[in-house]
């Protein structure tokens, strides 16, 4: 069940990113403002809205679950259905999963 609420997360909150010419020091740089910025003020069921607070942990759990060709993909998606297919991966694992749960309930 975590599994599927924390992809439902990245997918909705991936569906209304779009930041052309963002550019950061590194992939995981990148990728953790990209899912960042897509995150926050994402309503989730039970009208919780991701917060910065929240946001940046959770986007910092998929950076550090990601391997460094998903990173990559990430940053270099030309849409969100690609972008949003890699973080779902990711947070699919074990560990992204205990370390998303920890971010949410934080």
């Amino acid at each position: 069940m975590k599994k599927i609420v924390l992809s439902l997360i990245a997918a909705t909150g991936l569906a209304a990113c779009d930041m052309p010419g963002m550019t950061a020091s590194s992939p995981s740089d990148e990728a953790a403002s990209l899912l960042t910025s897509a995150m926050v003020g994402t309503e989730l069921s039970g009208g919780i809205v991701v917060t910065d607070r929240v946001a940046r942990p959770l986007a910092d759990c998929v950076v550090a679950n990601a391997t460094d060709a998903e990173l990559a993909q990430i940053v270099a998606a030309d849409d969100d259905a690609s972008r949003n297919t890699i973080t779902s991966t990711v947070l699919a694992r074990p560990e992204a999963i205990s370390c998303a749960t920890e971010a949410l309930t934080a």
